[in-house]
């Protein structure tokens, strides 16, 4: 059955692809177009929800500096309010968010405010739910892989490429990752479930493998042709440089650095059970972080601009 849909943040690294993924589908894709319409300018959100039957939300601002903060919440809870204010006033049926692992305080630690931002916007929809006015699903994805992605992962692998990243100390922390593909494949699915309870679905996404960031740094020097050194950098150095990266950030204002939260993100256990998710929503992940590597390296790494 074609639906209009409407997709925020469909010019992002995830947004292309599942906006791509619903027109193969046959859906009649919608997208938020700035600067004609705006999530902090809640009159231009009326028009674009007229007639659709499904939002999928995913415009939100990622982790920034605590110079940012109030930039954050204005976009991740105050324009999600403002969407789900204009959807349940058009009719909207249902709104899939794409949340984010760290709106769970269990995996957000310590607590972030990019974490604590989309965990009061998942507050907002569910009460909206609770009340009837709107069928709500909430994707709670770890970090996502593929061509074209950024984040620490890529920051990792341009370090590497470039000769500049020396050997991470051995965290034996294990943590979960998704595939772009897979992860816009439940998101689908969150969108077409018929399930109507009293509470929104929760659903966290992973590809159901077990990463540790040594392994994943091995495979990234071998798939760059880069020796691997049999020395690992001692812990208490990692943390030092962690630490004043951290400093130079917040002097700069610099947005999206590597810091204490890059340190933070690699020395803690990050491992998600995503099993209920996959029996509720019948998806069956197909790729993985490492077979999906020469591809991220050729659009992010060999490919030149044209």
């Amino acid at each position: 059955m074609t639906s209009t849909v409407l997709v925020t943040g469909a010019g992002g690294f995830i947004g292309q692809v599942l906006q791509t993924r619903l027109t193969e589908h046959g859906q009649r894709v919608r997208m938020l177009a700035r600067p004609a319409q705006d999530l902090l300018r809640p009159g231009s959100l009326a028009e674009l929800c007229d007639g659709v039957d499904i939002i999928y939300h995913l415009a939100a601002c990622a982790h920034v500096n605590q110079g940012e903060r109030e930039a954050l919440f204005a976009i991740n809870l105050t324009g999600t309010d403002n969407l789900l204010q204009a959807a349940t006033n058009a009719g909207v049926r249902r709104f899939v968010f794409v949340s984010s692992i760290l709106a769970d305080p269990h995996y957000d630690v310590p607590r972030t405010a990019y974490g604590e931002s989309k965990y009061q916007a998942e507050q907002l929809l569910t009460e909206a739910h609770r009340a009837g006015r709107i069928r709500v699903s909430i994707v709670r994805p770890v970090n996502v892989y593929g061509p074209g992605m950024k984040g620490n992962l890529m920051t990792l692998l341009k370090l590497i490429n470039r000769g500049l990243m020396p050997p991470l100390p051995r965290f034996e922390h294990e943590f979960s990752l998704i595939g772009v593909d897979d992860l816009c494949e439940a998101i689908m699915l969150a969108g077409a479930s018929k399930a109507a309870g009293a509470e929104p679905d929760v659903l966290p996404v992973t590809d159901g493998q077990r990463y540790t960031i040594k392994a994943v740094e091995q495979a990234m020097r071998q798939a760059l042709g880069k020796s691997q050194p049999a020395w690992a950098t001692p812990r208490w150095m990692f943390y030092l440089a962690a630490l004043g990266l951290e400093a130079a950030s917040r002097v700069l204002r610099l947005n999206n650095s590597p810091g204490l939260r890059s340190y933070r993100a690699l020395a803690r256990n990050y491992q998600v059970d995503d099993s209920t998710s996959r029996t509720q929503l019948g998806y069956n992940p197909r790729a993985t972080f490492y077979q999906t590597l020469p591809a991220i390296i050729h659009t992010g790494i060999h490919k030149r601009p044209q």
